[in-house]
């Protein structure tokens, strides 16, 4: 985090420099001393200047055969430097040193195939930018995926490397490929649109091993082309009427939209997501639905991810991040790699923002 500092410069007056004359031999002259002057202001911009230093006040009069010469004025305090700009407040620093930890919050369900095979190719990218920065220790990957459950792979614990990383997503490919309607881990056949988003990214918060906040950027990339469930909401799914697993019955979700929320503002975690705008099923037919000139339209899954939820700020405005158009990655519109590097170097040594104030 940035090290805030200011630089106050006090002057006292003192009878130093301009004497205040008082008449010899009569009473004694009240001689005044004249005040300091008010520093001046540290620049607005750049590394935060000092404040000027106050002007001295003046000398006190000399005695008379009387009375006593007045005591000097005091210097005005000297205006206080700017806050630094190192990048400015809320700006990049340079030549930060902070740990990056990196968490992928991942649907694997039967749809998600395109979006993560391009970032099982592409996460190299981010690793090698993120290994150009001299970082004070390598940065850490973990990963959950969802798709009605929810799993945190490896204990919760940082893989080796980017390329153990990149063989657990592969293993993710691989597992979904043989199996489009798994769940996570077991359970019922997964034939609807609404995934468990909000339980993976609250699994993220609190069951992954972060490093400590005050010196590491903790991020999440948020990967899903489907509505979520909330605890308190059954139905609505992020408005999706197809709600209903076979041998299951209606799900939802262990944690609402607010508790996610609360959890990822605790930890300080910045969440960053690719999410469809529309989407379900063609006709509402059973999921997974095609993709690209054939995917669904019926149904507006940006709830929560590119617009408000029942009243609340999405959540990546909720927690500082950003959303991307999963669509614009199915047609390669844009890749994985450059949004997450660009989010990663935006945020990187910058302050966590304070609750944003709810939407219009």
């Amino acid at each position: 985090m940035q090290q805030w500092r200011q630089w106050i410069v006090l002057a006292l007056g003192g009878c130093a420099l301009a004497a205040c004359a008082a008449e010899a031999g009569g009473p004694g002259g009240s001689g005044a001393g004249t005040g300091g002057g008010i520093g001046g202001s540290g620049a607005s911009s750049g590394s935060g200047g000092a404040g000027g230093v106050g002007a001295v006040g003046g000398a006190g009069g000399v005695a008379g055969s009387a009375g006593v010469g007045a005591i000097g004025g005091v210097g005005a305090i000297g205006g206080v430097g700017a806050i630094g700009g190192e990048g400015g407040v809320g700006g990049i620093v340079t030549n930060c040193n902070q740990d990056v930890d990196v968490v992928f919050v991942l649907d694997v369900s039967g749809s998600m195939i395109p979006p993560l095979t391009t970032l099982q190719r592409e996460v190299d990218s981010v690793d090698a930018a993120l290994q150009s920065k001299n970082l004070p220790s390598p940065p850490h990957y973990g990963l959950v995926i969802f798709v009605d459950d929810v799993v945190v792979l490896n204990g919760g614990a940082a893989y080796a490397d980017i390329t153990a990383f990149k063989a657990a997503v592969m293993n993710e490919i691989n597992t979904t490929n043989l199996n489009p309607t798994r769940q996570a881990a077991a359970g019922p056949i997964n034939l609807d649109w609404p995934e468990n988003s909000l339980d993976g990214l609250h699994a993220a918060a609190t069951q992954f091993q972060w490093r400590a906040a005050d010196t590491t950027l903790r991020m999440v990339i948020h990967v899903t082309d489907a509505s979520f469930r909330d605890l308190t909401n059954v139905s609505s799914a992020a408005g999706d009427p197809m709600m209903l697993e076979t041998g299951a019955g209606t799900l939802t979700s262990v944690h609402s939209y607010d508790d996610t929320i609360t959890a990822l503002r605790d930890n300080q975690i910045w969440v960053n997501t690719f999410a469809a705008k529309t989407g379900g099923p063609p006709g509402f037919g059973l999921s997974p639905p095609s993709h690209g000139a054939f995917r669904g339209i019926n149904v507006n899954v940006g709830i929560g991810f590119f617009e408000p939820y029942d009243g609340r700020n999405s959540i990546a405005v909720s927690t500082g991040g950003l959303a991307w158009d999963i669509d614009e990655v199915f047609d390669g519109v844009i890749s994985l790699a450059t949004p997450i590097n660009e989010a990663i170097e935006n945020r990187q040594c910058v302050e966590y923002p304070p609750p944003p104030p709810p939407p219009d």
